[in-house]
């Protein structure tokens, strides 16, 4: 079953290159991103890609990271962001940028608009309101306050970052979110934590061995472009 399976995808993926369009006329791209990637990257490096070539059709899609992989692997997916890891045998992934985190607050928060760092041991008992247990980032956190010692009391729990968001902008609690994130919310402040949350390298996955075709390539060309663009570096 396995070489079954097998042949079957690079019978499909042959067959995807008969019919590919080098000149980005038309084709299809499958893409896949981890869930905090939809709150600050997904977005615009999309866009960018519509703008230069409206020709291909995109289908987006949000997941684990462990089914992301799968699915390239089982070629449902041409290409997934997701975060340095021990992949699955098979998965070929380059690395693009490195993220932090930081404490995010909002206007109403009582460090809104003051710089400087936040010793991680004054959020102890403090309010946050945080990310669902399913999200990997969430147990980064977690792992990141149990080295420290540090118990702060979950006020809201939420699977959405749009949500978490909201709620930061128009409450006192603050979160724990990617740095970038802020960027395009004019009321959300980062404070760095010390010491500071491990960072993580953010890394573009697709299956290796496989065709890349025309419009894969050009997403892949978009997506570096965007990353120097917006000054996103790789530690």
């Amino acid at each position: 079953v396995h070489y079954a399976r097998r042949a079957l995808r690079d019978l499909a993926a042959g067959e995807r290159a008969v019919v590919d369009v080098q000149d980005l006329s038309r084709g299809h791209l499958r893409l896949a991103v981890t869930p905090t990637f939809t709150a600050y990257l997904i977005g615009p490096v999309v866009a960018g890609f519509y703008d230069r070539h409206p020709g291909i059709t995109l289908d987006v899609r949000e997941m684990t990271q462990d089914r992301l992989e799968a699915d390239l692997l089982d070629d449902r997916l041409d290409l997934g962001f997701a975060f340095s890891a021990t992949h699955l045998p098979g998965i070929e992934a380059t690395p693009m940028f490195t993220e932090t985190l930081s404490l995010v607050v909002g206007p109403h928060h009582p460090r809104a608009g003051q710089a400087g760092p936040l010793p991680v041991a004054e959020l102890h008992e403090r309010h946050l309101a945080l990310l669902s247990g399913d999200f990997a980032t969430r147990r980064h956190i977690d792992e990141y306050f149990a080295v420290h010692h540090v118990q702060p009391r979950i006020a809201v729990e939420a699977n959405s970052i749009n949500a978490l968001t909201e709620i930061v902008t128009r409450t006192p609690l603050a979160t724990v979110l990617p740095d970038a994130i802020t960027r395009d919310h004019a009321h959300l402040t980062p404070v760095p934590l010390t010491p500071p949350l491990p960072s993580r390298s953010v890394t573009l996955l697709r299956r290796e061995s496989t065709y890349q075709s025309a419009a894969t390539r050009a997403f892949v060309q978009q997506a570096t472009q965007w990353v120097h663009t917006h000054g996103f570096t790789l530690d």
